[in-house]
């Protein structure tokens, strides 16, 4: 069964009220901070948008260590914070102990707003696939706010294990900016979403609120990357769609 999954973790790029970013410094007070109930329903919201879309069975799993408040159709699996910085601990997805192993898996940033059908995403089964970076000029450098990837010793031994075996010289690869690792590992070999599944994985800064795409026909996923988050968007269609209305 396809397998769909996130993770919300205190302490990364969002920081907790209490708390502060040294990773990513201003941009915290744009974005706001997250309380466990605002990730319980940002959670949430992917879980329905993602049922609202999918066109086949798919197992849902949000990997946290936070007392969140779920749909019960959601499987909750903690794990191990082997690094604190920036998104890193994410890696654990590649690890046998994840309890992928098996399975092709599809991991969605909580911030991404599912619009659409998931089929062309839900179609792939090969190694890894992320998005081109939005930036002009960049579209060379991976993302990694939308990946599938087939959950293998393959892709543990690439991933995940030169991490736990070297996290000092990770976190200085990647200054805990996962994109970063992912692009150091694959960068050169992975498949893209942009030519796997052309226009359906969109930027809401870049594409939605320049106006650069008016309709959404074969649009699956918004990402929300930076500012604003989707709690932000006070209005208007896409809050809609994150409410899963």
């Amino acid at each position: 069964m396809m397998q769909v999954i996130c993770f919300y973790w205190e302490g990364d790029r969002w920081t907790t009220t209490d708390g502060k970013s040294e990773l990513y410094g201003d941009l915290i007070n744009r974005v706001g901070t997250c309380d466990n109930v605002l990730a319980s329903q940002y959670v949430n919201n992917l879980f329905r948008g993602v049922t609202n879309f999918a066109d086949r069975e798919f197992e849902f799993t949000c990997f946290t260590n936070e007392p969140l408040t779920l749909d019960t159709r959601i499987l909750v699996k903690p794990f191990p914070m082997v690094s604190t910085m920036g998104v890193l601990p994410r890696m654990y997805m590649f690890s046998e102990a994840s309890g992928l192993f098996g399975n092709q898996v599809l991991c969605i940033d909580i911030d991404v707003i599912v619009c659409g059908s998931l089929k062309s995403l839900m179609d792939y089964k090969g190694r890894f696939c992320a998005r081109s970076k939005f930036k002009n000029g960049e579209a060379y450098k991976l993302d990694g706010d939308v990946m599938s990837f087939q959950a293998s010793p393959e892709n543990e031994e690439v991933f995940w294990k030169p991490f736990i075996n070297d996290k000092e010289k990770v976190e200085k690869i990647s200054n805990g900016r996962e994109r970063y690792w992912v692009r150091h590992v694959a960068n050169d070999w992975a498949d893209r979403w942009n030519i796997i599944a052309p226009g359906a994985v969109l930027s809401y800064k870049w594409h939605i609120a320049k106006n650069r795409i008016k309709h959404l026909p074969n649009v699956s996923l918004i990402s929300c990357h930076g500012h604003p988050r989707p709690h932000q968007l006070v209005t208007g269609k896409m809050r809609k769609l994150w409410n899963g209305e």
